[in-house]
């Protein structure tokens, strides 16, 4: 699942605060793996938010849980804009060797 966000000039320690809960929250969550947020180093108010789970069904359930509402209120407090730019699948990734050949 990915998301990106616009916060609020001035709210940036109270979403990642908020964010820090919800995190918290999904982690306790069935078929979660992972979740990593990301902020632009060329426009300080815009962030990436990415979350892994093991199937869309997970997803469906945590984002329909009662404690996911919950959580997530803080969080959009902070936004000037939320995207939801939807549900991806990871493809196999490249293991190849990406070093510079010599001579």
């Amino acid at each position: 699942m990915v998301r990106l966000l616009r916060v609020r000039e001035g709210r940036e320690a109270d979403f990642v605060a908020a964010y820090q809960g919800v995190r918290d929250g999904a982690m306790r969550s069935p078929g979660h793996l992972r979740e990593q947020l990301c902020r632009s180093v060329d426009d300080p108010g815009r962030w990436l938010l990415t979350s892994e789970w093991e199937s869309l069904e997970a997803i469906k359930r945590w984002r329909t849980d009662p404690e996911h509402t919950t959580l997530v209120g803080p969080m959009n407090a902070c936004l000037h804009d939320d995207r939801w730019t939807g549900v991806f699948e990871i493809m196999p990734e490249s293991t190849g060797d990406r070093r510079p050949r010599q001579g």
